[in-house]
């Protein structure tokens, strides 16, 4: 499980420069916000895991909070999930609330921000010329697609990603999936927005519940950083879109590694993959 979720988080912070497009180039390739300051989407959870998930936003985005309770069976074995995860600028809680214990590491975009920040000017403009230009390459190099306001859901027009058995439709130019089908590990199930109420959310939801107790992961924390670093060096090179694109593809190749190597029952990596594939959005422009 823990090799399946730091794969996907590598190949997280690859996916995440994409989001950066010639509309950005003047600010922060990561701050992307939403059209809306609050808002609450459930979701239904179909196939081979069922169930439903509620996702809290707040300020924009910077804050979320998701609750997904689901049922998966595959074969003879039935597992019962209920998982809260609460993302913000700082810190990305798991929680297992069936075990009552959870962890939490350092958000993988503030390391990506810091090292950023870091680079002269110079290097800064470098960066942003390679993401604007290597969108295409490095989505040949994962073997996916990117298509821009392929449908509108519940009123959003949403962007198509596909990528190793998963596709996802989310709100055009942001993370936020509407509907997702995964195909991976002999499961198959699809996750689908019913209902995207805006206005206020609940406070509490964007802490971990009273009485859960949470382990910090300093070893995720560290290799999250080592790839930052990494990948920004890579990013400041003339031959970035090159580079970008083989790593991509190893990037890649260890998830879907790790997830065959993963326990049946285990739902983490289809749900890691999903998330994955919200870095797609939006990286040929808008």
């Amino acid at each position: 499980m823990i090799k399946t979720r730091f794969a996907l988080l590598l190949l997280c912070l690859f996916l995440s420069f994409s989001l950066c497009t010639t509309a950005f180039a003047e600010k922060n390739p990561w701050d992307i916000k939403l059209p809306f300051r609050e808002a609450t989407i459930q979701y239904s959870i179909t196939g081979s895991e069922t169930g439903s998930e509620t996702l809290y936003i707040r300020d924009y985005g910077k804050e979320k909070a998701s609750h997904r309770k689901s049922t998966s069976k595959m074969m003879f074995m039935t597992t019962q999930t209920d998982q809260i995860e609460i993302t913000s600028p700082d810190w990305v809680y798991t929680i297992d609330m069936k075990e009552r214990t959870g962890t939490k590491v350092t958000n993988p975009v503030k390391f990506m921000i810091e090292e950023y920040n870091r680079l002269s000017s110079k290097d800064k403009d470098m960066v942003n010329k390679n993401v604007q230009e290597m969108g295409t390459s490095l989505m040949q190099g994962m073997q996916g697609s990117v298509q821009q306001n392929a449908e509108k859901i519940l009123g959003y027009n949403c962007d198509l990603a596909s990528v190793a058995g998963t596709t996802s439709y989310s709100m055009h130019g942001t993370d936020i999936t509407l509907k997702s089908d995964v195909s991976m590990m002999g499961m198959k199930f699809s996750t689908v927005a019913t209902k995207i109420t805006e206005g206020s959310v609940p406070g509490d939801v964007f802490a971990p519940p009273p009485g859960i107790q949470v382990t910090h992961d300093k070893e995720a924390d560290d290799a999250a950083r080592a790839m930052a670093k990494s990948t920004i060096d890579t990013l400041k090179s003339p031959d970035a879109s090159q580079k970008m694109q083989e790593q991509a593809g190893d990037a890649m190749n260890q998830a879907e590694s790790a997830g065959q190597q993963a326990p049946p029952a285990n739902q983490g990596s289809g749900q890691d993959m999903q998330k994955a594939m919200d870095a797609l959005k939006g990286m040929f422009g808008k």
